[in-house]
C-alpha cells in the first residue's frame, strides 16, 4: 500500500504485549477521496523493528485503543467499529467498504450514521466519541448513546480516568462511571481547543494549540500556567515527573521546574512537525505530521543514545 502515496503519516501509537500498536493513514497530493488506512504492530530490537500489518481499509480509521486484555479496538469516519476479535456482526453502512486482514480474527460492525472521532476503553466498556456530539457506549453486547461535546479531538486515559477534549474550552471527566464536564477560568478564550492533558507534580495539566499550558486549581477550575502563542501545543504527556510537550513546527519540549519560567531552555529537538507525544514504557515518543516514510521519533532519557527513528 505504501509505495503509491506521498504522505504515509503515523497517527497514533499504543502498547500491546511486547510490542507497540500503530495507526497509519496514506495520502497523495492530488486525492479526492478519504485516505485509507492500516494497524500494524512494531516490535523494537536494539537495531532493529520488526513489523507486522495487521489490518487495512480503503476507509480512514479515525483512531486505534487497546484494551487491558489486548484486544485492538478501530473506528472509521463512516461509522463503523473494528475489533480484533471475531464478535461484531459484519453488519456496513458503506457499500464501497473493503478490509483486509493478516492477523487476528477482525470483525466489524456498524454503529452510527454520525462520524467517529475517537475511541476508548475496556472489552465491555468502550466508548466513542462523534463528531456530532454523541458518546456512544459498548458493554460487549449493546451499544447506548449518551450526550457528549460537539467536535470531540480526542480520548486519553490519565492515571485510571478517562478524558474527553474538544474544540471550543472543552473537557469531559470519566469517573466513578460518570461523565462530568471540567470547568475553565472565565479569561480562557470560549473557543479555544484542549488538545492534551495530563498530570504533573499531583495537579492535572492541559494544554492548547493556541499556545496555552493550563492547570487545573484546588477549585477544579483551570487556569493559564503559561501563554506561548507562537507555539502550539499539541500534545503532553509524563515521564517520571517531567512533562514532555509536542509544540508542532516549533520542535519537542520539556516543561520547566515549577520554579523557571522560560519553557524555551529544554528545547529537546527542533527537527520535524510534531503533532502527538505519548509515554509508552520508558519511551517518550514524538508523532509527526505527514511523514514519507511513515516514522516515528523515540526518545530515551536515560540511556547513551537518547534519540532514534523507528520506521514502520
Amino acid at each position: 500500500m505504501s509505495n503509491n502515496f506521498d504522505y504515509i503519516t503515523v497517527n497514533k501509537v499504543l502498547v500491546q504485549g511486547g510490542g507497540i500498536i500503530c495507526l497509519q493513514s496514506y495520502e497523495n497530493d492530488n486525492m479526492h477521496v478519504m485516505p485509507p488506512a492500516a494497524i500494524k504492530k512494531v516490535t523494537l530490537y536494539n537495531e532493529y523493528s520488526h513489523k507486522t500489518t495487521l489490518l487495512t481499509t480503503n476507509v480512514t480509521l479515525a483512531d486505534i485503543t487497546v484494551s487491558s486484555l489486548g484486544t485492538i479496538w478501530a473506528v472509521d469516519m463512516m461509522g463503523h467499529l473494528y475489533g480484533s476479535k471475531s464478535k461484531l456482526n459484519g453488519s456496513n453502512l458503506y457499500e464501497k467498504l473493503e478490509t483486509q486482514a493478516y492477523a487476528l480474527k477482525w470483525s466489524y460492525q456498524r454503529i452510527t450514521e454520525q462520524t467517529p472521532v475517537c475511541i476508548i476503553g475496556e472489552d465491555s466498556d468502550l466508548w466513542i466519541a462523534t463528531f456530532e456530539g454523541t458518546l456512544i457506549h459498548y458493554d460487549g453486547r449493546n451499544f447506548t448513546s449518551y450526550a457528549g461535546i460537539k467536535r470531540p479531538i480526542r480520548f486519553k486515559k490519565v492515571d485510571g480516568d478517562y478524558f474527553l477534549m474538544g474544540y471550543g474550552c472543552q473537557l469531559m471527566q470519566y469517573k466513578n462511571k460518570q461523565w462530568h464536564a471540567m470547568t475553565f477560568d472565565p479569561s480562557i478564550a470560549s473557543d479555544t481547543p484542549i488538545n492534551d492533558v495530563t498530570y504533573a507534580n499531583g495537579q492535572l495539566l492541559a494544554v492548547s494549540n493556541l499556545g496555552l499550558i493550563l492547570h487545573q486549581q484546588s477549585n477544579n477550575i483551570f487556569a493559564i500556567t503559561m501563554n506561548m502563542p507562537d507555539i502550539p501545543w499539541f500534545g503532553c504527556d509524563t515521564l517520571n515527573g517531567t512533562v514532555y510537550l509536542a509544540g508542532g513546527s516549533k520542535g519537542a519540549y520539556m516543561l520547566p521546574k515549577p520554579e523557571s519560567n522560560n519553557v524555551l531552555e529544554v528545547t529537546l529537538i527542533k527537527q520535524g512537525y510534531f503533532v502527538a507525544v505519548e509515554v509508552l514504557d520508558i519511551k517518550v515518543v514524538f508523532l509527526q505530521a505527514n511523514t514519507t516514510s511513515a516514522n516515528f521519533v523515540c526518545y530515551l532519557p536515560s540511556a547513551q543514545k537518547q534519540w532514534f527513528l523507528v520506521s514502520t
